[in-house]
């Protein structure tokens, strides 16, 4: 049966359009509400509403496209229930002036990191960090993607957060935020009120992620079959299974501790003590938090750093598994069949084209 709760508060969103932002990245939000909202229609649910702000009026993007939005100085975090943020588009900020406008091309040999300092000293982004603000000061979801979480940190709201963002981005983020947890395995992480995800394309498992959560697993599941290519499944088990569905820290913190042990992960007694706390209240606390038992759990988070290495690195099946702590690699294919539906090279063939933006 689909879990589908019904959420008044969640019945609006505003979604940033900053001028040079990627247009792929709003196109793609658009596309999975308009999409989420003829499946609810026609399986008779509420439907989900938004709003576009932007850098002024008229908001070019990168790819050329134009969008109309209410300007950011006139946007009010109290007609809203969630902020979306995809995106900068940090290649063409040397075309843009102080105000977010776009001026002459820029010069070549930039590097990305200036150019995102560069970017987030617009005017454009200041009067988005003002929102920001306002939407964190009323305890209201936020969501970003890819350098759009330098924002939120500008912001001042990532104190003491766990993250994620461009894995290009990951030295400049830890450079200038070192109060924030930069959680460089996980495509998608949601650590309180605030959601982010990874590079560009990763704007796409945000939408489903936010679609879940406000419609239901129905919806979300009508809007891949719909939607998405025959290589996107991956992706979504990736985000599927590398994000707890929960916002508690403790058992956050303690995801990243058993990633940091692999492959010798410590028994759940020598766990519970490195907490301070009692086996039976770690065991408890896990199992509150995402519906799952210590040792399951343990499991989900291996998987998770095998897809990870699958993704990121050349290494053979077999050196991964010797890695993450399986005894061979017929063990791990047997466990990612039974849990991912796929077997770890089907699932490497399928990222081998993805694209990093």
């Amino acid at each position: 049966m689909d879990t589908y709760r019904e959420k008044m508060d969640m019945a609006t969103l505003t979604l940033v359009a900053l001028e040079g932002a990627m247009g792929s990245s709003l196109a793609i939000t658009l596309d999975v509400l308009r999409t989420a909202n003829q499946v609810a229609e026609a399986m008779g649910r509420p439907t989900i509403t938004w709003q576009i702000v932007g850098s002024a009026e008229s908001v070019r993007m990168r790819n050329g496209m134009h969008l109309q939005a209410v300007p950011l100085e006139q946007a009010k975090a109290l007609e809203s229930s969630m902020l979306v943020v995809p995106g900068l588009g940090l290649e063409n900020t040397a075309e843009l002036d102080s105000f977010g406008r776009h001026q002459e091309p820029r010069q070549s040999g930039r590097s990305l990191p200036a150019d995102l300092r560069n970017r987030l000293g617009h005017g454009d982004i200041r009067k988005l960090v003002k929102l920001v603000q306002e939407f964190q000061r009323q305890g209201k979801p936020l969501a970003a993607s890819c350098s759009a979480v330098f924002v939120l940190a500008e912001a001042g709201i990532l104190q003491e957060r766990i993250v994620t963002t461009h894995w290009q981005l990951y030295e400049a983020f830890e450079q200038n935020y070192p109060g924030t947890t930069l959680d460089t395995k996980r495509m998608l992480v949601h650590d309180g009120n605030i959601i982010t995800s990874g590079a560009g394309m990763s704007q796409m498992d945000l939408m489903l992620y936010i679609v879940r959560d406000c419609m239901g697993n129905q919806i979300a599941e009508s809007i891949m079959r719909y939607l998405l290519i025959d290589d996107r499944p991956a992706q979504y088990h990736y985000m599927a299974l590398s994000n707890l569905q929960t916002d508690n820290r403790e058992v956050l913190m303690l995801e990243k501790f058993i990633e940091d042990c692999l492959p010798e992960v410590p028994s759940l007694k020598a766990i519970a003590e490195h907490l301070a706390i009692t086996e039976k209240t770690l065991s408890r606390r896990i199992r509150n938090a995402t519906g799952k038992s210590p040792m399951a759990f343990i499991q989900k988070v291996r998987l998770q750093h095998v897809q990870s290495l699958l993704e990121t690195t050349h290494m053979s099946i077999e050196d991964i598994a010797f890695k993450v702590g399986y005894s061979d690699s017929t063990a791990l294919r047997r466990l990612m069949w039974k849990n991912m539906g796929c077997t770890p090279s089907q699932l490497r063939k399928a990222r081998a084209g993805s694209p990093i933006t």
